[in-house]
């Protein structure tokens, strides 16, 4: 489970919208009408009509960018699994947070407002 100053910080993005998303050589960044902004160095995953595609995947890049304009409906953050991002129309963006995934000493960053951050 995460902390509760964690969950707390993540809430911050709960009603806002997906503004960006920007592909950096090797991560990724989703902006919430900055901010907040995550910073993603693991495997991202998104989940459309029950459709699920990985980082790498084909249309991965679309189907991530089709998420920008959705309203956030819930975030929940799973120890050693994924941080969940679920929108109004329940499609999904999920980092992973298995150690297994990791290629550095963090998976995610999350810059929030009131120059608020954590790292996991």
């Amino acid at each position: 489970m995460a902390s509760q100053a964690e969950s707390e910080l993540a809430h911050q993005i709960v009603g806002g919208q997906l503004s960006g998303v920007t592909f950096v050589s090797d991560y990724l960044q989703l902006q919430f009408n900055p901010p907040p902004i995550i910073n993603a160095y693991t495997p991202v995953r998104v989940r459309v009509q029950g459709k699920s595609l990985v980082s790498g995947d084909d249309q991965f890049r679309n189907k991530l960018c089709e998420q920008i304009t959705k309203a956030v409906k819930s975030v929940v953050i799973r120890s050693e699994e994924a941080f969940e991002i679920t929108f109004e129309d329940d499609s999904m963006i999920s980092i992973s947070l298995k150690p297994s995934d990791y290629r550095c000493a963090e998976a995610l960053e999350f810059h929030g407002r009131d120059k608020k951050w954590m790292v996991i």
